[in-house]
């Protein structure tokens, strides 16, 4: 039977997992807006960048979110 603590710490974690998801949802919205503008404008070099840069930060939130899915994984586990 799960305790106070453990109900406590799952509902703790999944609200992480949940900010996690609403973080990653801007920069999938920057690369979108990106998409948009070289479909108009045709690609220019400075899109590179960009693109670079909303990728890292991509990169940078979901492995956030995969530690913090381990991280319930493992207490829901236990």
């Amino acid at each position: 039977m799960a305790t106070t603590e453990t109900t406590s710490q799952v509902q703790r974690k999944l609200g992480q997992l949940f900010n996690q998801w609403i973080r990653i949802s801007s920069p999938l919205q920057h690369l979108h807006l990106i998409r948009e503008k070289i479909s108009v404008r045709g690609y220019q070099f400075f899109d590179s960048q960009d693109i670079m840069d909303e990728l890292g930060q991509l990169q940078h939130l979901l492995g956030e979110l995969n530690r913090d899915m381990l991280a319930v994984h493992d207490l829901v586990n236990q």
